[in-house]
């Protein structure tokens, strides 16, 4: 019934793991998931349980079986959502994300510089790749422009761990770079930039919800777990943020499902408000 999980060179613990999410996700999958989960793990194990997590929080999913085309999940009257997981990148280019240093004894431990800025370009290449997938969706008769749009990012392909509080997607969506502490007052602040500088000289903007250039995502829901290493709860790993210039808004019973940041347009200032109370 499972034998191709049987067949991926996992450990034990591991493969019961994508069985017990199989099970719940097998009746919504294409008929492509079963032969790229070998070659594209992260990006279909992410896919897997995000439908896992769809139907924890009871929500009515949508199978695309029939036509193995459009984003990979439609909620009725909430929102089409679509999975990435975005990859290192090219090996051989300057600015994919390099391997992280393990050291095998004491003596060969080092410092390590996260590549924070790596990261935040891969993260931004993946939603950005989705915007001419959308625009082909959008000439399908099955396609509701009214729906929102919502992109799923998982980076554990990248291989780091969140370097501050503040997450990675965020840098990616609002330009946001460092946090700030007064000296005299002990006031927090973050520091803003609006482009990353390539290796090539290459300026990359990092601030897609600052603008109606990509107001055709609604949102992004984001967690940088590894899916083998999702919490028990389902979903706790993933937090929700909104585009204030989105088109199509999230409607917020599905936004107050997630851990989420709320942005809201106030004149020509963002203001982003924290919110770690799923309901």
């Amino acid at each position: 019934m499972s034998k191709f999980i049987d067949e991926l060179q996992l450990a034990e613990e591991d493969r019961e793991k994508i069985k017990k999410l199989w099970e719940k996700f097998r009746c919504y999958a294409d008929s492509h998931f079963q032969t790229e989960l070998k070659t594209n793990f992260y990006q279909r194990t992410w896919e897997m349980y995000v439908g896992n997590v769809l139907l924890e929080k009871k929500l009515e999913i949508q199978s695309k079986k029939s036509k193995n085309e459009g984003p990979d999940f439609v909620i009725d009257e909430i929102a089409y959502i679509e999975c990435v997981a975005p990859t290192k990148g090219d090996p051989t280019k300057a600015d994919s994300v390099t391997e992280p240093f393990e050291a095998d004894t004491l003596d060969e431990i080092k410092f390590q510089e996260l590549p924070v800025d790596k990261i935040i370009l891969r993260i931004t290449q993946a939603i950005k790749g989705k915007q001419d997938q959308y625009n082909k969706w959008k000439c399908k008769n099955w396609f509701n422009e009214k729906l929102p749009f919502i992109i799923a990012v998982n980076i554990s392909a990248l291989g780091y761990s969140e370097s501050s509080s503040i997450p990675y997607v965020l840098k990616a969506l609002f330009g946001i770079q460092h946090e700030q502490i007064n000296i005299k007052t002990g006031e927090i602040s973050v520091s803003i930039r609006s482009e990353i500088t390539k290796s090539s000289g290459k300026l990359v903007p990092v601030n897609c919800f600052k603008s109606t250039d990509f107001e055709f995502v609604s949102g992004v829901l984001y967690s940088n777990k590894r899916v083998l290493n999702h919490p028990e709860n389902i979903g706790e790993d993933c937090i929700f943020v909104n585009n204030p210039f989105a088109v199509n808004p999230v409607d917020e019973s599905f936004v107050k499902l997630f851990k989420n940041w709320t942005a809201v347009k106030n004149n020509d200032e963002i203001i982003i408000k924290k919110n770690y109370q799923p309901q």
